[in-house]
């Protein structure tokens, strides 16, 4: 009698060992199922201003590179996205992902300042991008970090009933730059509320760049090969600022 409680005892607590272990192995299995169903159902909607931050904040963590390859006929420019500024980062890379960039332009240069890209009158590409949305990126500016050197990568905005410089996502500019005096540093200063430290000032003597942009759109990266595609971008016959050759834009993002 004794031997048949002890079987019986063993053959339990065999039995609750293996209904824990498929227990564990089912919650597992449920979590991986529930992850990766949540991943395949993070589609990016038509953006706007009401749904921009949700997609970003999801968005960012899970697509963290930060190099961006711009291939122009003219030669490649390779660009670095700075994670301090994760929203200007998080949406560049969207929509390089997307394929938004490819086929736009660099379509507003002017010497010794900027090239300006990201955008295109060509029909198929308007309605490419009405596809995207319609989206702003709250502003990130931090001039006492990033600020408008040579090289400087920056997003532009509309001036006019923006308030709080929110930019808009889908045009850039390059800052190619002109030599920069004192007088410039000083009038920066005044004009936009700044206080530049010795390393600025040095990088602006050094290599150029334009500080009265600085406070007034947000640095999100930089040029760290191929300014020397920007150089020539900026040398292009232009009719007004628009290069009187298009100058195509195609971009992937490598890591």
């Amino acid at each position: 009698m004794l031997r048949n409680f002890k079987l019986k005892l063993f053959i339990l607590i065999l039995g609750f060992i293996a209904y824990s272990c498929n227990e564990n192995n089912s919650n597992k299995y449920t979590k991986q199922e529930y992850e990766k169903k949540t991943k395949v159902n993070r589609t990016i909607p038509k953006l706007d201003d009401t749904n921009i931050m949700k997609v970003l904040d999801w968005y960012g963590p899970e697509n963290q590179e930060t190099i961006v390859l711009i291939e122009t006929k003219y030669g490649n420019i390779k660009l670095k996205l700075y994670k301090e500024t994760w929203k200007h980062r998080a949406s560049f890379i969207l929509l390089t992902k997307k394929g938004y960039f490819n086929d736009s332009q660099f379509y507003r240069v002017v010497p010794n300042f900027i090239a300006q890209g990201g955008d295109s009158d060509e029909p198929d590409f308007r309605v490419k991008k009405r596809k995207v949305g319609k989206y702003h990126v709250p502003n990130e500016i931090d001039p006492r970090r990033f600020f408008h050197k040579r090289g400087a990568l920056s997003a532009a905005r509309a001036y006019k009933n923006n308030p709080t410089r929110q930019s808009t996502p889908f045009d850039f500019f390059i800052v190619q730059g002109r030599e920069v005096t004192e007088g410039d540093l000083q009038a920066s200063e005044q004009e936009n509320g700044l206080e530049y430290t010795e390393e600025q000032k040095n990088i602006y003597r050094t290599i150029g760049g334009d500080p009265h942009l600085d406070g007034q759109h947000t640095v999100f990266g930089e040029v760290i090969e191929g300014m020397d595609v920007v150089d020539k971008i900026c040398a292009v016959p232009t009719e007004g600022e628009w290069p009187l050759d298009p100058i195509f834009i195609n971009a992937k993002v490598i890591e």
